[in-house]
C-alpha cells in the first residue's frame, strides 16, 4: 500500500497554477495556402510542367552527349605532342565537354531542389531549358 505522505513529497504548494501554455496541435495538412485560394506546392499543373521540363533536361543532356562525341569534333580530342600548353588545352577541352553534357541535369536538379517558390522554380527551369539548348547537335542535324 502507498502512503499518502509519499505523494505529498512530489508536489509543491501552488503547482496547480503552473501549467504548460496551451498550444494548438500540429497541422498535418497545410490548409493555409488552400484557404487563400492557391495550393502550397504549386498544384498538379506545376507538377506536370516540372515533369516536362525534367524530360527536356534529359533530352538536352542526350543531345549534348551526342554533340560532344561526334566524329568531326572527336578528331580534335587529342593531347597533341605533349607540351604543357597542349596538355592544358586538352584538359580544358575535356572539362568543357563534360560540363556541357552535365549542365542541363545539374541545372534541373539544383533549381528543383533549392528553389521553394513554385512560380520562381518553373521560371528558372524554363530559362535554363532555353539557355542550355544543344546548338551543336541541332545544327548538325540540318
Amino acid at each position: 500500500m502507498r502512503d499518502p505522505a509519499d505523494e505529498d513529497a512530489l508536489t509543491w504548494d501552488g503547482d496547480d497554477a503552473l501549467h504548460a501554455p496551451r498550444t494548438p496541435p500540429p497541422r498535418l495538412i497545410d490548409d493555409t495556402a488552400a484557404a487563400r485560394g492557391g495550393a502550397a506546392s504549386g498544384g498538379s499543373v506545376a507538377l506536370l510542367v516540372l515533369g516536362v521540363l525534367g524530360g527536356v533536361a534529359v533530352l538536352e543532356t542526350v543531345f549534348w552527349f551526342r554533340s560532344a562525341f561526334e566524329l568531326s569534333i572527336a578528331a580534335s580530342l587529342s593531347p597533341g605532342a605533349g607540351t604543357p600548353l597542349e596538355l592544358a588545352a586538352f584538359a580544358l577541352n575535356v572539362a568543357g565537354r563534360a560540363l556541357a553534357v552535365l549542365a542541363p541535369v545539374v541545372w534541373f536538379v539544383l533549381v528543383a531542389w533549392r528553389i521553394r517558390v513554385p512560380s520562381r522554380r518553373l521560371i528558372l527551369l524554363a530559362l535554363g531549358a532555353m539557355l542550355l539548348v544543344p546548338w551543336p547537335a541541332i545544327l548538325a542535324m540540318t
